[in-house]
């Protein structure tokens, strides 16, 4: 069974992401909002996990969250709200970090 995953805080912030990586199976996909958006782009302990998941293409990144804070993406998918939705609808569960 597939689980989106999404985080909402910075890395900077709490151990959500870390954790989530932690938790994540090869069929899971990782949706990184609000104020998670900044480790799209930031240099953290965590950055070379999230390229390799990129590359995988399991890391989406919601765009008007990058907008709304002046951030540039540097890895994974940029996603916008459809993208959003037809994440949900293509997973069968939902995490929220």
């Amino acid at each position: 069974m597939s689980i989106l995953h999404t985080i909402n805080r910075s890395p900077f912030q709490t151990h959500a992401l870390q954790q989530c990586l932690a938790l994540m199976s090869e069929q899971d996909d990782l949706l990184l909002i609000e104020d998670a958006v900044i480790a799209a782009q930031a240099k953290h302990t965590l950055f070379k996990q999230l390229t390799e998941l990129a590359g995988q293409g399991r890391l989406m990144v919601l765009t008007p969250d990058l907008e709304a804070r002046g951030i540039k993406n540097v890895i994974g998918q940029a996603c916008s709200y459809i993208g959003f939705v037809e994440l949900v609808a293509k997973h069968k569960s939902q995490m929220a970090w």
